[in-house]
């Protein structure tokens, strides 16, 4: 079987329709957001954070496989690839969140009067705010650059066992990085929106999340192009079970964090803690939390326990956008009752947005996907997956 011919995805004329679709949404939004800058920022910042999340989760998992040298992500390493690589876009989409920074945030408001946020005034500030921003996108981009490049220079046959061991060690430290970055992240981003709240599990939460989320996608990918050479070459249901398998951890752990966050939150019973909970309890929140329980944990555990739901790419398919449209529904449990509660309800906006960016991320990862070979040359495990199947289809 030959590793190298037929080896790009060659998707035509998508990517710029997802553009032209996704500009116009955009500008619509936009247009409507002269009218209503609160409504306009609070769903970008949702649609914002899911669609980051799939780009550092994809990093995420791409570093955890070089790092533990399994094999059970090499079929989807390009899409982890690829996912990694839409972080330059990212960097220019959260520009409009500096610019309604103070729409967003309360702390970074002259008037701001509140004695306990005024004490986070060393941390929450606009100029610290900003730093620490470019911050995270130095580090995201370091690792992924490096990523990258030397997965690139594995193809062409350079460096063998030199590069993996960079990869490995990279992975390591990159890890460390990553859990840093994105834990303060997550709290500038999300958890100041209201700064008199505090939860020391929350970047594991944005963690777990992004790692499910970056998952789902990839699995759906794979399901897609499954039938594309060479992945129909290569790919087997038992490579699907292994990623189904993956994804039920993924789902268990997402399940634990938000458990523990809430039992320890109200069991405490803290005056400055149990607000946050009741914020989404009210009004449709209580059924929006309802629903990420039943839909995003327990439908999901359940399917992905049986043996022929993960090796079937239909039914699969069907468990991961699930997965994908459970993540936004968090999203907006997390964000949105912070602006009123009960009061707050998701807005033709808080739709719209999500999906127009996501038309064009989705353009610019596969632009991305089609840069490079969908399967990675002279790595021996790819080797040993290639000789398998073979003498399977032998």
């Amino acid at each position: 079987m030959n590793q190298t011919g037929e080896t790009t995805v060659n998707l035509e004329r998508l990517p710029l329709r997802l553009v032209f679709a996704g500009a116009v949404v955009l500008a619509i939004c936009l247009a409507a957001g002269f009218a209503d800058k609160t409504e306009f920022f609070r769903a970008y910042l949702v649609a914002y954070m899911f669609w980051l999340g799939i780009a550092l989760g994809s990093m995420a998992l791409l570093m955890v496989q070089h790092l533990t040298g399994g094999r059970w992500a090499l079929v989807i390493r390009r899409i982890l690839e690829a996912g990694s690589r839409t972080l330059p876009l990212m960097a220019v989409a959260v520009l409009p969140l500096v610019a309604g920074m103070k729409t967003l945030y309360s702390w970074s408001r002259p008037e701001e009067t509140d004695p306990v946020v005024l004490a986070k005034h060393f941390y929450l500030n606009p100029p610290f705010f900003i730093a620490r921003m470019a911050f995270y996108f130095a580090i995201w981009f370091a690792l992924a650059y490096f990523l990258n490049k030397w997965s690139r220079m594995e193809d062409t046959g350079e460096g063998g066992h030199v590069l993996r061991m960079r990869l490995e060690a990279l992975s390591g430290i990159g890890l460390v990085l990553y859990g840093f970055t994105v834990t303060f992240a997550s709290v500038d981003w999300v958890m100041s929106l209201e700064p008199k709240w505090y939860s020391t599990i929350y970047g594991l939460l944005f963690m777990v999340g992004q790692a499910l989320a970056a998952l789902a996608f990839s699995i759906g990918m794979l399901v897609w192009l499954s039938d594309r050479k060479p992945l129909s070459q290569v790919v087997r249901p038992a490579q699907f079970q292994d990623l189904g398998s993956f994804l039920l951890t993924f789902v268990m752990l997402w399940a634990y964090m938000e458990f523990s966050q809430f039992l320890i939150i109200w069991g405490g019973n803290l005056s400055d803690e149990i607000p946050w909970y009741i914020r989404r309890m009210q009004g449709v929140w209580g059924g929006v939390g309802l629903t990420l329980v039943i839909l995003n944990f327990f439908l999901p555990f359940f399917l992905l326990l049986f043996r022929h739901v993960k090796r079937r790419t239909r039914s699969l398919l069907i468990v991961t956008l699930l997965v994908l449209l459970m993540r936004l529904v968090d999203m907006y449990w997390m964000v949105l009752p912070a602006f009123g509660g009960g009061s707050i309800r998701v807005t033709w906006m808080d739709v719209a947005l999500p999906l127009g960016m996501g038309a064009v991320w989705f353009a610019y990862f596969i632009w991305q996907l089609q840069r490079l070979p969908l399967l990675p040359a002279h790595d021996p495990r790819m080797e040993e997956i290639i000789a398998q199947a073979v003498e399977h289809h032998g």
